[in-house]
């Protein structure tokens, strides 16, 4: 597989680009070690649901370090790629899961941030469903 750099790989990723130009992005993301950049990349929103997409597709060991960033996305529901990241996350080992979960509660409640509260609470029922 041809090396990309990370600025070609988010020109591709785009989607305002056609799904076989975005499909190459995915791919060729999916090599990319370092994960961080691609949890909701600044330089444009219209990245966001593809970067979901390659990391949803990582194991949990893979994901392990950034469970956190995992949670802050579900902030707002409407971002792109929240609902890829969401059911990802129902994925989790409830081991790894449990310490960024309970952080990420607090941290809503500390700052307030209602919407995303409900959003975590809601989650977490949807987690335990798995087991009923």
């Amino acid at each position: 597989m041809d090396k990309f750099s990370i600025d070609e790989i988010f020109e591709k990723m785009s989607w305002d680009n056609e799904k076989i130009l975005q499909l190459q992005g995915i791919e060729a993301a999916g090599q990319i070690k370092n994960l961080s950049v691609l949890f909701q990349p600044i330089e444009s929103k219209a990245l966001w649901e593809n970067c979901a997409i390659v990391i949803s597709s990582k194991s949990d060991e893979i994901l392990q370090p950034y469970i956190m960033n995992m949670f802050e996305w579900l902030k707002d529901m409407n971002w792109p790629g929240a609902d890829i990241i969401y059911h990802r996350l129902l994925l989790v080992s409830l081991q790894l899961l449990t310490i960024p979960y309970e952080i990420s509660l607090k941290e809503s409640q500390k700052i307030g941030d209602d919407v995303w509260e409900e959003v975590l609470i809601d989650f977490m029922n949807d987690y335990q469903q798995k087991f009923r």
